[in-house]
């Protein structure tokens, strides 16, 4: 049997560590794979995500509000495609504020809608005739909406 040295085989086994400390996590950023490949950036094919917050009257009748609240969850299934005359909104969810952090500044409720392209959603704002009666609706009884839109994972 062949006697090796005990630095060379520390040597040995540091040397191949240090390789595969190099291969699969490229510290220094050495790779041989351009950044474009490795970080292809944001989905620009990712869901929009819609996010509305009310503030509602305090002097909103209660039922009124657990109305208006259910209405709007309807658009899922009121707010139809131009073309297909399917709905388009991919989800949507919602309800009453029920955070103990004390930080809604005054908004009551919110909801959480995904459309699947950023098409859709400027159609709901701008065009839907069922998100348009829905406004109308709701106004009286509302005192601050907030929204806000987000892609997932765009910075």
């Amino acid at each position: 049997m062949v006697q090796v040295q005990p630095n060379v085989l520390r040597i040995a086994i540091a040397s191949v560590c240090a390789l595969a400390l190099f291969i699969f996590f490229d510290p220094l950023g050495f790779s041989f794979v351009s950044t474009a490949v490795r970080y292809k950036g944001p989905d620009t094919h990712a869901a929009i995500t819609h996010i509305v917050l009310f503030q509602f009257k305090q002097e909103a009748d209660a039922a009124a509000v657990e109305t208006a609240c259910a209405n709007f969850l309807a658009l899922k299934e009121s707010c139809l495609s131009l073309n297909s005359q399917q709905p388009y909104i991919k989800s949507m969810t919602g309800g009453k504020d029920n955070s103990p952090e004390g930080k809604q500044d005054g908004l009551t409720h919110g909801f959480v809608m995904q459309f699947t392209t950023a098409d859709e959603r400027n159609y709901y704002l701008e065009k839907d005739p069922a998100h348009q009666k829905f406004k109308k609706e709701v106004e009286p009884l509302v005192q601050k909406v907030t929204v806000v839109d987000f892609t997932a994972g765009t910075f």
